[in-house]
C-alpha cells in the first residue's frame, strides 16, 4: 500500500502578479493594518457587524449580489501555531477548513485539492469547499501576514437576488484577481 505524501494531495500553482479584471480604489485593510487588497471595480462593502463572526474585518458584494468577498482573522494560539509551523500554509488551510467544518457541524465539504499559490513574492494555501448539496463552491485563501498573523479570503457564491451566478471561468478571475491586490 502506498502511504500518502503532500505531494499527493496538494497543487502548486503560479499565478500572475497582475489582476485579470478592472479593479477599484476601494482598499481592503485588516485591524492591525498589516494587509490591504483592493475590490473589484463596482463591487462595494458591506456592513456586516452585528451579523458577522468577530474574526470578520471586511465584507463586499458585486452589484448583482451573487458573489461576496469576505476577509477575516485566522485566530493565533499554541495549537494553529504549532501547525503553522510544522506544515505552512498547507496546515494553516487544513486549520481554516476544520474551522468551517465545525461551524456547519460537518455541513461543509472540500472539493478538490489544496493549492499552494505564488503570486511573486506573496504565498498562499487554496481550497475549495461546498455546502452538502455541493451546489455553491466557496473558494478560500490562507495566507500569513509581515507580523505573523493568519489571515483568510474567501469568494463565496449567493443565491439571494435569484440572478444565475458568473460563470465559472469568471468566478476564478475574480479570485485570482483579488489575491493579486493582497499585500502583507
Amino acid at each position: 500500500m502506498k502511504h500518502r505524501t503532500v505531494a499527493d494531495e496538494v497543487t502548486l500553482v503560479n499565478l500572475s502578479p497582475k489582476p485579470e479584471i478592472p479593479m477599484s480604489d476601494k482598499l481592503v485593510r485588516s485591524k492591525k493594518g498589516d494587509i490591504i487588497a483592493f475590490l473589484p471595480q463596482d463591487w462595494f462593502f458591506v456592513d456586516v457587524e452585528e451579523k458577522a463572526s468577530a474574526d470578520v474585518f471586511a465584507v463586499a458584494v458585486n452589484p448583482d449580489y451573487t458573489l461576496s468577498a469576505v476577509f477575516s482573522t485566522i485566530r493565533k494560539n499554541e495549537v494553529t501555531d504549532s501547525v503553522v509551523i510544522k506544515e505552512g500554509l498547507l496546515g494553516l488551510a487544513r486549520t481554516s477548513l476544520s474551522y468551517h467544518e465545525n461551524k456547519t457541524a460537518g455541513a461543509v465539504k472540500q472539493l478538490g485539492r489544496y493549492s499552494l499559490i505564488q503570486l511573486g513574492t506573496m504565498s498562499f494555501a487554496k481550497y475549495n469547499f461546498s455546502n452538502s448539496s455541493g451546489a455553491l463552491v466557496t473558494q478560500t485563501a490562507v495566507f500569513k501576514s509581515s507580523i505573523n498573523q493568519y489571515y483568510e479570503f474567501s469568494l463565496i457564491p449567493m443565491n439571494i437576488s435569484g440572478k444565475p451566478l458568473p460563470a465559472q471561468n469568471e468566478i476564478d478571475k475574480i479570485f485570482n484577481s483579488i489575491i493579486a491586490t493582497i499585500q502583507y
